[in-house]
């Protein structure tokens, strides 16, 4: 994760457990959004596995949660983890963003279910054509957490149900980052990080 409750806190300095709740559901969202206007999602270079027939993607239930099996087992090797956020990038169907409840060198299991798409890499072009698959940590710089906490700020102060691209009135203006507005202001701390592309 990029944060915790206890990070967002301090920076936002709020020193009940009032919000904590609040936060918790909003970080998920508010990491997404980042990943949308940025145009990726700061894949690891050096923590990730690559197959081309080994994975199976598994849709799962609340009780186990979707995941990923690797019959060669390389999981941990590869420096995966419980509570990691990652990436999955090729194979189509369950290309995206995810975070990791727990891990074992066979088995990744995320946060979510009835996410993911059935696949197996061992089944025939014809049955499901999977194709290669890249599995990545997202390595968030810390320098991200000011503006994140800013932004989960502003959706738990200032929920919009509208649908506006933008909006100004004087100083004050508000635009886009993901799939939600934030304050021009906000928005501008994530910029140095930008490039073209979509997660």
């Amino acid at each position: 994760m990029l944060m915790s409750v206890t990070d967002v806190k301090t920076i936002l300095n709020l020193t009940t457990s009032e919000y904590d709740a609040r936060i918790a559901y909003l970080l998920p969202l508010i990491e997404k959004d980042i990943i949308s206007y940025l145009g990726h999602a700061f894949q690891d270079k050096y923590v990730y596995r690559f197959s081309g027939s080994d994975f199976t993607f598994v849709t799962g239930d609340s009780d186990t949660g979707d995941y990923i099996t690797d019959a060669e087992g390389e999981f941990i090797d590869r420096g995966f983890s419980s509570t990691m956020d990652i990436v999955i990038e090729g194979g189509g169907a369950n290309f995206g963003y995810y975070h990791l409840s727990s891990a074992t060198a066979t088995r990744l299991v995320t946060d979510d279910y009835g996410i993911f798409v059935d696949q197996n890499q061992n089944d025939t072009i014809e049955d499901n054509p999977i194709g290669t698959v890249t599995i990545s940590r997202v390595k968030w710089p810390r320098e991200l957490r000011l503006a994140a906490a800013k932004m989960l700020w502003y959706q738990m102060d200032n929920a919009r149900t509208d649908d506006v691209k933008s909006e100004s009135l004087d100083d004050y203006s508000v635009t886009y980052a993901g799939s939600n507005a934030y304050p021009v202001r906000v928005v501008k701390m994530l910029d140095k990080w930008k490039v073209i592309g979509f997660i």
